[in-house]
């Protein structure tokens, strides 16, 4: 039975208080609501090139316009999530990626070769979940950096019982009890711990922010020079659909305003046109570029209305519900935001170990903390990897991938089971690896062209 709305207030207010309260309480209220389907499907477009602009058509900054929008920017990372994914359990931001560097080693050389290079003092501002925030701090002291790191914790709410909306009890469950409501938090946590007036009073204007874990999301004075030209409130990079991207959020464009549309929006008899690239050709790299005065000029009106995505989990056998919000969703809280078409380049997620090994591989080299695509590849589209769960835990990763390989003229490479390099190796076409019975050890020097074993 489902709780009545006095006793879950009740219930709330003795872990939660004030804004953080009224916060969680609105998400509640949306989501007792039910969910909302699109209406109109038949209305809806894809956004006109007012809306969804080319990368291609943005002009090229001045030498002396850099240096002077560097001085606005700020670089935010989102860095709430564990590294679970790939068997860790800390900081996804704290895996190390490449070279003995991790994801959060290479953000901070890639802003200090800014700084260098234009002799700037851009700030890092790193949004942490509970899960991260102790372990980030702690590594962060160990490292150099020449502007300030802006290191915050996001909100932390209970989980509500499925069936009640009762919330978990942090007596019973510890921990378990609460997680971090989604990236979405971000813009009431610089509102309401006073981040977001601080970085205009030192005269930053533009923001910058992404996952920690996509490797492609670097700065481009390009982007950064359109943002400050046109005075650009909101901008969201797209980039085209793969087979690999047909549930990611796209933008379509409804009665002359651009829209964000999650497939939970979607109604069931036209998920598959959703999920097909006809209609819908691009989805969300969730590389955000924000206008801070606009953005504070927005939440002086009141807290952003954030779309409330439900979240299914299982807690020692009880299912529970985490009400998240996206930072995404701000699109379409502001009148001119767009929408801007990028390389497939700019949006180098790793989520699992499959991406992992592209990352280490001679597909790619390593620049100032960037990553930059090897030219000797000549298709443009990276190879297919798939390593089994028995190589998605970091440590199986590690011991059966102990040097880079060569990629260079891979398309596919499927894993099963417990293979292990000894050391180099070179990868040519269709390659498939067995070790479910035995382990399946491989040579140094060994050359797997178009080849099962």
């Amino acid at each position: 039975m489902l709780v009545d709305e006095n006793s879950l207030w009740n219930k709330l207010s003795q872990s939660l208080a004030g804004l953080q309260l009224n916060n969680y309480w609105e998400m509640i209220t949306r989501f007792r609501q039910g969910p909302s389907k699109i209406e109109g499907w038949g209305s809806i477009m894809t956004p006109d090139s007012s809306h969804l602009r080319e990368y291609s058509s943005l002009p090229n900054p001045d030498h002396s316009e850099t240096a002077i929008q560097l001085s606005k920017l700020v670089v935010g990372k989102l860095n709430g999530g564990l590294g679970t994914s790939m068997g860790c359990v800390g900081p996804k931001s704290l895996v190390e990626v490449r070279d003995n560097k991790t994801f959060l080693e290479l953000i901070l050389e890639q802003i200090e070769s800014l700084n260098q290079e234009w002799n700037q003092k851009i700030p890092l501002l790193l949004m942490n979940s509970f899960y991260t925030h102790g372990e980030t701090l702690a590594h962060l002291k160990t490292q150099e950096f020449s502007s300030e790191i802006i290191s915050f914790e996001q909100n932390k709410f209970p989980r509500l019982n499925s069936e009640t909306l009762s919330p978990l009890s942090s007596d019973k469950y510890g921990d378990q009890a609460c997680y971090p409501p989604g990236h979405g938090d971000f813009y009431q946590c610089v509102w309401q711990q006073g981040i977001l007036q601080n970085l205009i009073d030192a005269g930053k204007e533009i923001l910058f922010i992404s996952n920690a874990d996509n490797l492609g999301a670097v700065v481009d004075p390009v982007i950064l020079n359109y943002m400050d030209r046109s005075n650009v409130p909101f901008l969201m990079e797209m980039t085209a659909k793969t087979a690999a991207d047909v549930k990611g959020g796209t933008l379509y464009q409804q009665e002359g305003k651009l829209k964000l549309l999650e497939i939970a929006r979607v109604p069931d008899d036209k998920l598959d046109e959703f999920c097909a690239p006809g209609k819908f050709k691009v989805f969300n790299t969730n590389n955000i570029w924000i206008n801070l005065v606009a953005l504070n000029n927005r939440l002086k009106k009141g807290s952003l209305d954030l779309s409330v995505m439900v979240n299914q989990k299982d807690v020692e056998g009880v299912p529970v519900v985490q009400l998240e919000t996206a930072i995404g969703s701000g699109l379409e809280c502001f009148e001119g935001a767009i929408g801007l078409s990028v390389s497939r380049e700019r949006f180098l997620p790793v989520k699992k170990t499959d991406d992992l090994l592209l990352v280490r591989s001679n597909l790619f080299n390593l620049y100032k903390g960037t990553l930059i695509r090897n030219s000797q590849r000549k298709s443009h589209s990276l190879p297919i990897i798939e390593l089994g769960d028995f190589l998605q835990n970091i440590e199986n990763f590690q011991n059966s991938f102990p040097v880079t390989l060569d990629l260079i003229d891979l398309e596919e490479l499927t894993i099963i089971g417990n293979v292990r390099f000894e050391g180099t190796a070179s990868l040519k076409g269709k390659v498939h690896l067995q070790g479910l019975k035995k382990p399946l050890i491989l040579p140094s020097g060994v050359v797997l062209d178009d080849e099962s074993r």
